[in-house]
């Protein structure tokens, strides 16, 4: 299993002042914290609590569908090309960098073993589309267009671009060129889904963009690039049941989340870096980032209460970042906490050849970089502890479908379990809706046009 070591938040190594008293806060909480871990499953099986993600584990049926359509366009797609945005991507590309072979879209198809390179275009650049769309030759991709609403303003201005193009190059057969993943019964992609032929895949009720990687939007690319989802799939069943357990000492999304929590509301600590020292993991920390702002800022509790509360979190990735960031972390304000990720064996031991030994860098010669990166890390915790800054670290044994598994789902019973630590509603995004039935005013939407003529003098005075 992953671990957690929390031992440089203690006030045992930082003192009173920026460190917490863990084993009396573990004490304290030891209640509270049982009741949320059993408040929580107890209602994932009730509509409209929006915790159907912590069941997906389990949805052997999706799992079948999923392979079985894989296995049938095995071989017929050169690539294969995503359209979606925020956690109809994020959690993909984290998956995909993670857990392919590194820089698989430059291999040969032999090196990919037949294997199709993937895309992701979640972005709505028009220079970045249109270099992409250029470059792929869109007769030979499969398009998986993700949106549960199917009128989500980015995703659906792609899909009709691409559709387009489709249509043009391949008639009435650009159909088999599409797969959408939406909503089971309603909505704009559903229907032009089910009048124009394409294969579906469904979003589940219950289970919002950013908790959605383990459901058909992550398992269907996943595996049509030949990534094992049995594995990842053992591996959440796995940590689901870890994180079951009641007692804190034992469960380690609920310590993350109490630590995160007592560290922003009595030490001040409300930025949360995510620093992973593996390139394969850095991604992660993108995913992580939607994960816990768009869960955890909020601007009222459950009671109606304005409490504008939210830890913000901030990409990393080490050792790259030490050389960008830690200046900051180690001498600027002390208001962070910061994550280290760590991995155990990495899969390649590169050695550093023994050349140089009569200059300052012969020390180097015989040791390996996975030496090196690795004391990076010591030294940069230990660094930050020296200076008073508090950090936790989780160790992955290896980067492996069932350890990234582990990983993301104990970051999403993290995150659960913070959002009831701070009595607020860990599923909802009002501050993002706003923004996007502005865009939807600003672009002509039928039924916004009221919106769009105030919206138009607002913008006329700022």
């Amino acid at each position: 299993m992953i671990t957690l070591d929390y031992r440089n938040a203690d006030s045992a190594i930082l003192g009173d002042e920026n460190g917490l008293r863990l084993e009396e806060e573990f004490a304290c909480y030891k209640d509270k914290i049982a009741n949320i871990i059993v408040d929580l499953n107890k209602r994932k099986d009730k509509l409209g609590q929006w915790l159907q993600w912590m069941n997906l584990g389990y949805n052997e049926e999706t799992l079948w569908y999923v392979k079985e359509y894989a296995a049938m366009v095995q071989g017929r797609f050169d690539n294969i090309l995503v359209l979606g945005i925020g956690g109809s991507a994020l959690g993909g590309i984290a998956v995909t960098e993670a857990l392919l072979k590194p820089f698989w879209n430059l291999l040969t198809q032999e090196q990919r073993n037949g294997f199709p390179r993937i895309f992701f275009l979640d972005n709505i650049d028009p220079d970045y589309m249109k270099s992409l769309l250029d470059t792929l030759d869109l007769s030979k991709t499969l398009v998986n267009v993700i949106t549960k609403s199917g009128s989500t303003a980015e995703t659906m201005s792609q899909f009709m671009i691409v559709k387009n193009i489709l249509e043009e190059e391949l008639g009435d057969n650009y159909r088999y060129n599409i797969v959408a993943t939406t909503d089971k019964k309603t909505g704009i992609l559903r229907q032009i889904a089910e009048q124009e032929g394409y294969k579906t895949f469904v979003v589940p009720d219950d289970v919002g963009g950013r908790f959605s990687v383990f459901s058909a939007v992550g398992l269907l690319p996943f595996a049509l690039v030949g990534i094992d989802i049995d594995e990842i799939v053992n591996g959440i069943k796995d940590m689901d049941l870890a994180l079951k357990n009641t007692d804190i000492k034992e469960n380690i999304a609920a310590q993350n989340a109490l630590i995160h929590y007592l560290m922003d509301v009595k030490k001040g600590k409300n930025l949360c870096v995510m620093m992973p020292y593996s390139s394969r993991l850095r991604y992660v920390s993108d995913w992580f980032v939607q994960l816990w702002a768009e869960s955890l800022g909020k601007n009222k509790d459950k009671d109606g209460n304005e409490v504008h509360v939210g830890p913000t979190p901030i990409r990393a990735l080490g050792a790259t970042d030490q050389h960008s960031q830690i200046q900051l972390y180690n001498e600027g304000p002390n208001n962070k906490l910061i994550n280290f990720i760590r991995v155990e064996e990495f899969d390649t031991t590169l050695e550093i050849p023994q050349i140089y030994e009569y200059t300052g860098i012969g020390y180097l010669g015989g040791k390996t970089v996975n030496q090196l990166i690795n004391a990076e890390a010591d030294s940069t915790r230990v660094t930050l502890a020296d200076y008073g800054r508090p950090s936790v670290t989780i160790r992955l044994p290896k980067v492996n479908g069932y350890f990234v598994g582990q990983l993301l789902y104990m970051l999403e019973v993290q995150t659960a379990i913070a959002g009831e630590l701070y009595n607020i509603d860990t599923f909802n995004q009002p501050g993002v809706e706003q923004a996007k039935n502005y865009t939807y005013a600003l672009m002509g939407r039928a039924g916004y046009e009221e919106s769009a003529h105030m919206l138009n003098e607002k913008m006329a005075k700022i």
